[in-house]
Order: structure tokens, then C-alpha cells, then sequence
């Protein structure tokens, strides 16, 4: 375990002292057990020394528990969970926190990079079909570990996923963190639901929004991007070459239905792909948009977590054809209420 301070003692002191002055905890005290000055400590400093994903930055608390209670002089308790940590977070006031970090460090903390990123994607559960209803799940998967962290049920013929979705990202909090959508998703209720909770979106743009989808196009055609990244592949006899790149909306004339989701990125991701025993390459592009400001010396980090999100959105959705494919999940019989 590494307990060695990369920071000056009296820069952190000065920042613990000012938490505990000028940050009030206005927590409920039912249930309150973790010193809201001793997580902050731990998460600025785990961001500041570079961690950056919840998970990282979680393991960071965790292995320096005995020196950030001596830090905080507060008393040494248990780690906050994993599964608490971002909801504590949402709570904080981020203006006032990056205020206290600026003045004592120098530098301000991005919130929305601390939030982790969670695939929405549905699943037809065929063996529940004894009379032709529709029964579905929608999961909600942890990007990083591809754990569950929430599925509600869709029933019914006429049923719809796209309202149980905005349900389900309602009802858990999920829509306070970063999203990753199909493009079946891609509708200004469910962005803008997320938004205005302060989470962050990222969906595909498919011929369901025709017009968007039209003038993403345009756009990736006739401007320059901010910012690409570049990365190679070779794995089940397929070399395949994945370009991100990231462009901003800002130039777009959107439809007023828009307004409330915030439109800022787009990343178009082509993707090159050779089969080798074949001796055939294909071609594919692919439209995303997302809702996160950007900062043109952020722009490179940026894009690269794009493309990340992306392809881990992509591999949880894999995951389903696993199951059916692995497991036969698909042709074994069940209900709702044997799941």
C-alpha cells in the first residue's frame, strides 16, 4: 500500500480546515456514518494524483483509509462503499467544492469525470412466450466490472422500453451518472431527463432521427475535429482499425424539441475491418452524440473516453448474445416471477 503524500502538508491541512468551516454537511443525520471532509480529502487527492474512474478512485480510499482518517483527524471507520461513493458525491456542491480546491491546490476538479459510465440495454426473454405476450428485461450494466446494477421488466405487446427506461434511470438515480444508449433511446425526453439531473448521455444516431442523422453527416464532412484518437485491433482473425473523432454542435441549427438536452458533441467513430481468411475489408461509420462541455486542452482526454464508452457500451450489448448463444437462455421457459 502506498501512503506517500504527493501533496504539501500545510496545502492540505489548509483544505481540510476550510472543508470543515465553509462546507457544511447538510446530510440527513439518520444514517450518516462517513465524515463528508474525510471522502472529499480522499477523492480530490485521488484526482489530482491521476485516478479518474470511480473504480480507481474508490481503491484510492480504500487502501489509504488509516492515513486519510490521520489527515482529516477524523475516526477510523470502515470505507465508504463503492455504491454509496457516487451517490454521496451527487450531492455536493461542486461550485463551492472546486472553489476550496482552486484556492488550495490551484487547479479545479472536473465532477462529470468522476461519475461512472452505465449501458442501458434491453433483452428479450423468448422463453416467457407461452402466448405471444412481449416480455422483456432492460439491465442497466456497470461499464468497468459488467455487473448489474439495476433491470426493471417490460410486459405486453403494445409495451414500450423507452418509457421504462426513463423509469428505471428515474427510480435508481442512474440518471445522475453517464448513460450509454442505443440509438432506440435517442429521443429528447430521455435526453433531456438526463440532463436536466445533471448525468451525461451517450447515445448513436441512426435513421430514426433522420434529420439529425442527416446533418451529423454534413457536419463531419465539412468540419475540422477537435480532437481523434486512433487504436488497432487483432483478435478472431479480424484486423480492425477503430478512428474517433470528436466535433461540436455548436454550429448546428437544432429544433426547438432539443433545447432541454443540451446537444454539445458529436464523435463519429469508422471503423476499417479486415477479415483475414477471407481477404476482405468492410467499411462502417457510426454517429454518437453526448452531452459534455468541452474544453478544447480537454479535448483529447476527451475523445479518448468517448471511444472507450463506446466500445464498452458495444461489448455489454455483446454480452446478451453470449447468453443466448453460451447459455441458451433464449429457449429455456420461464416467467417474470421465477426471475
Amino acid at each position: 500500500m502506498e501512503n506517500k503524500n504527493p501533496f504539501n502538508d500545510k496545502e492540505i491541512a489548509s483544505f481540510v480546515d476550510m472543508l470543515n468551516t465553509e462546507l457544511p454537511d447538510i446530510r440527513d443525520n439518520r444514517g450518516k456514518r462517513h465524515s463528508l471532509t474525510s471522502v472529499i480529502v480522499g477523492v480530490v487527492l485521488a484526482t489530482l494524483v491521476g485516478r479518474q474512474k470511480l473504480s480507481e478512485i474508490h481503491r484510492f480510499i480504500s487502501n489509504r483509509i488509516v492515513w486519510l482518517s490521520e489527515l482529516t483527524k477524523t475516526k477510523l471507520i470502515k470505507p465508504i462503499s463503492r455504491a454509496h461513493l457516487p451517490r454521496l458525491l451527487d450531492g455536493l456542491n461542486w461550485t463551492s467544492v472546486n472553489e476550496l480546491v482552486e484556492r488550495c491546490f490551484g487547479v479545479k476538479i472536473r465532477h462529470d469525470e468522476i461519475k461512472k459510465w452505465v449501458a442501458i440495454d434491453g433483452k428479450a426473454l423468448r422463453g416467457t412466450l407461452d402466448s405471444g405476450d412481449k416480455q422483456n428485461i432492460v439491465l442497466a450494466v456497470d461499464h468497468d466490472t459488467r455487473e448489474v446494477v439495476a433491470q426493471a421488466r417490460q410486459c405486453g405487446d403494445k409495451s414500450s422500453e423507452i418509457p421504462v427506461v426513463r423509469e428505471l434511470l428515474k427510480d435508481t438515480g442512474l440518471e445522475q451518472q453517464k448513460i450509454s444508449l442505443d440509438a432506440h433511446h435517442f429521443n429528447p425526453k430521455t435526453t433531456s431527463q438526463i440532463q436536466q439531473a445533471k448525468g451525461i448521455y451517450l447515445t448513436q444516431v441512426k435513421e430514426n432521427q433522420a434529420t439529425f442523422l442527416k446533418q451529423c453527416k454534413e457536419l463531419n464532412k465539412d468540419f475540422s475535429a477537435f480532437a481523434e484518437t486512433i487504436e488497432h485491433e487483432k483478435a478472431h482473425g479480424r484486423v480492425t482499425t477503430r478512428c474517433a473523432r470528436l466535433f461540436s454542435l455548436e454550429s448546428l441549427t437544432l429544433d426547438s424539441r432539443w433545447k432541454n438536452s443540451n446537444l454539445s458533441l458529436l464523435i463519429v467513430v469508422e471503423r476499417e475491418t479486415f477479415e483475414v481468411s477471407k481477404q476482405k475489408t468492410t467499411f462502417e461509420t457510426s454517429y454518437y452524440v453526448s452531452y459534455l462541455m468541452l474544453e478544447t486542452s480537454a479535448a483529447n482526454s476527451l475523445v479518448q473516453e468517448m471511444a472507450q464508452a463506446i466500445r464498452q457500451h458495444w461489448g455489454v450489448e455483446s454480452n446478451n448474445w453470449i447468453r443466448d448463444s453460451s447459455f441458451n437462455e433464449d429457449h429455456t421457459r420461464k416467467t417474470f416471477g421465477q426471475l
